[in-house]
């Protein structure tokens, strides 16, 4: 008959197994190991989570998606983005073929103005790529650019662009017809928009062309919320006294540490500039230079701000060649050979010294610089890629006196006062400059 304690009720042999076990238990090294191991993630899960949950709660307009990407190539995993993107982009490809939709072909312009193109204008024509028999190819009875391509040259007002002649044999309405918009001085806007395809196979899609008077614009670059090298001389927004000049803002280049090159503003390197680099620079007095650093673009210039994005795409009104042989190396991973068509930015620069931006999308790098090439641009450079950061917005005051934007076209995500308040990458803002008012 078994021996119960009068203490506890149990038989004395469970309760000396059950101490046994539970000391056996206690001093288990796999056990312990496990502890341990479960302390070290929770002590690591919890700077983590609050990086991650202050990068999605952070100012600025971007997405979800678009700020934990953002946040796992802060986090040394850009390889696994990359091929998550080329994955993406290659599902996700831009509609070859049919017919655009007039209800959205744009281009949506605030302030824009009732002033017909002349045909005097030294900017080039676009010709279909049929007709094109060369690089700098421009159409028929184009002018041919007599002026250097430095703004210090420009010292007198260009004349509106010359319409645009759409790759398509049957241009939609509207397509490449010239829109001004911003004050007038001398019965002329300072600034152009239009829509036209970006090639005779993507016939369904419309991408946004804006072009620039140096004359009667002045540019300025303005750091992003996540911009490097805090505090800054200026904020991430356009400064309210600024905005009753503020014609249009445009996104910026790749994130600086993707970038290959450097920023400056008000004198100080945000990041380190790269000689040989594509360069868009604005002087002092906001006039623009976009070429090479420490060639087209001096190194010891004075400049009120100053960023580089890659390589040039178009230089000497040619297509870089390296575009198709190696442009992954240089102009981002969007699929094999960088032949996704998706989409892009791109600042360019007439023979004349006008600017011209280029997005949407449909483009490829290659094809974003032949359509640089058959506007007759002498250089150019890529800003962006992906819907998230291609983004041109256009602004003008009401009679009482408030801003309001647009979105050049209606497929961009941003909303249309953006740049108006923090944003998180830097952007570029054009003006109208303040000796021209009236």
């Amino acid at each position: 008959m078994p021996v119960v304690s009068e203490a506890t009720g149990e038989q004395p042999n469970a309760v000396a197994a059950s101490d046994g076990a539970l000391k056996n238990h206690r001093r288990s090294p796999w056990r312990m190991t496990l502890q341990f191991l479960a302390v070290l993630l929770v002590v690591f899960l919890i700077p983590v989570s609050v990086s991650y949950v202050r990068d999605l709660t952070g100012p600025g307009h971007d997405s979800f998606a678009a700020r934990t990407v953002q946040w796992v190539r802060d986090h040394h995993m850009g390889s696994f983005v990359d091929w998550a993107e080329r994955h993406w982009f290659s599902q996700h490809q831009a509609k070859v073929g049919g017919e655009p939709d007039l209800d959205a072909v744009g281009p949506n312009i605030a302030g824009a103005v009732d002033v017909p193109s002349t045909s005097s204008s030294t900017a080039a024509t676009v010709v279909p790529d049929s007709a094109s028999t060369g690089p700098g190819v421009t159409g028929p009875g184009s002018p041919t650019p007599t002026a250097p391509s430095t703004t210090a040259a420009v010292l007198r007002r260009l004349p509106p662009p010359t319409p645009l002649t759409s790759p398509s044999p049957e241009p939609f309405k509207g397509e490449g017809q010239w829109t001004g918009f911003g004050p007038l001085v001398d019965g002329l806007p300072g600034a152009y928009a239009t829509t036209v395809r970006p090639d005779i196979e993507h016939s369904a899609i419309s991408i946004g062309v804006v072009w620039f008077d140096p004359a009667a614009v002045r540019f300025r670059l303005f750091p992003g919320d996540n911009s490097p090298s805090r505090p800054w001389d200026r904020p991430p927004y356009v400064p309210v006294p600024d905005r009753k000049s503020l014609l249009a803002a445009f996104a910026g280049g790749f994130r600086l540490n993707e970038s290959h090159g450097g920023m400056l503003l008000g004198g100080k390197e945000i990041r380190p500039m790269r000689v040989g680099a594509a360069t868009f620079a604005f002087g002092l007095d906001g006039k623009p230079l976009l070429g090479n650093w420490g060639v087209e673009v001096p190194i010891n210039g004075e400049y009120d701000s100053v960023r580089q994005n890659l390589d040039l795409i178009v230089d000497d009104g040619e297509m870089n060649p390296l575009l198709e042989t190696d442009p992954n190396n240089q102009w981002g991973f969007t699929g094999p050979s960088n032949n996704s068509y998706v989409w892009r930015s791109g600042v360019g620069i007439l023979p004349d010294g006008a600017i011209v931006w280029v997005g949407g999308n449909g483009l490829s790098v290659v094809s974003l610089a032949k359509v640089f090439v058959r506007i007759g641009a002498e250089r150019a450079m890529q800003l962006e890629i992906n819907r998230e950061w291609v983004q041109l917005n256009t602004y003008t005051l009401t009679p009482e006196g408030k801003i309001f934007g647009k979105r050049l076209l209606t497929g961009m995500r941003g909303p249309d006062n953006r740049w108006l308040d923090r944003d998180t990458r830097d952007f570029v803002a054009v003006f109208a400059r303040p000796e021209l008012q009236p």
